[in-house]
């Protein structure tokens, strides 16, 4: 019986090697590599400390700079076709807020920013998805900073210092690259 499987295992080795035996032209390939990479932008959370200031007096404006290394990476910023940032923002506030976005530069200069966000009172989920096309816009590739503006427009009440409210702001980038 083992002497039967031996000529048959043999023809179908040969039959292996024989059928796969063209060539291969390598110069006449065209590979076109497109990977996607996702990583965080910014997170923070601010409380109704973070809108008062040491007299309890209502702060309008609160910002947060966060350097934004990704693009210092040349491969990456040579090859970036198109940048998607999701939003996501939790308000436990009693109050809308405006919150306005940029990227910026070495120098301060504004690279891009984004239309402004308008968060309703007490959305706990808000989410929005902004894009950013490279071809269009080559002077983001200069942004090494992002800057958050959260702005707390007036209203007939106040905040209570005493009482915790929380905002939550999160994004995640998903990167296109093309080479």
């Amino acid at each position: 019986m083992k002497f039967k499987l031996v000529p048959l295992q043999i023809l179908f080795c040969v039959a292996f090697f024989i059928s796969c035996s063209e060539n291969l032209n390598f110069n006449q390939t065209n590979l076109e590599l497109e990977p996607i990479l996702k990583a965080p932008i910014v997170y923070f959370e601010l409380n109704q400390n973070n809108f008062l200031d040491e007299f309890n007096q209502e702060i309008s404006v609160v910002s947060d700079i966060t350097v934004f290394r990704i693009l210092e990476t040349t491969i990456l910023k040579e090859n970036l076709v198109e940048l998607k940032i999701d939003f996501e923002v939790e308000n436990g506030f009693n109050r809308m807020f405006l919150v306005n976005m940029f990227f910026l530069d070495d120098d301060n200069n504004i690279t891009y920013t984004f239309n402004e966000f308008i968060i309703d009172a007490g959305d706990l989920n808000y989410s929005t998805t902004r894009t950013i096309l490279i071809e269009t816009t080559p002077e983001f590739l200069n942004s090494t900073r992002f800057r958050t503006d959260i702005n707390l427009p007036s209203a007939s009440t106040n905040l209570n210092p005493a009482i915790e409210k929380v905002f939550k702001f999160r994004s995640l980038g998903t990167f296109y690259l093309r080479f």
